[in-house]
């Protein structure tokens, strides 16, 4: 599903030109998607000055499980580097 962050649109309407199936439109300012009538094609991702619009992806809990994982063994990777550089600062 494609998701308009509403907080970041600024209604500059690039992402209305850029749909091929006129399922965007501007409400009181705000850029609005009609799923009904999106496809996904995401072209409206890439011309966003805001990054405003995201694609949301079901994932499964293993899915889940794998990334949260992954993003663990990173945040362990920089802590760890964090603290080699306090060592050769402290001595």
């Amino acid at each position: 599903m494609i998701k308009i962050l509403e907080d970041l649109c600024i209604g500059c309407g690039l992402c209305i030109e850029s749909c091929p199936r006129q399922a965007i439109s501007l409400i009181g300012g705000v850029a609005k998607i009609d799923q009904r009538l999106c496809k996904h094609c995401c072209l409206c991702l890439g011309v966003c000055p805001r990054d405003a619009i995201i694609e949301e992806k079901a994932i499964t809990k293993s899915e889940l499980a794998l990334e949260i994982g992954s993003l663990k063994k990173k945040a362990d990777n920089l802590v760890d580097r964090i603290e080699k550089i306090r060592q050769r600062r402290s001595t």
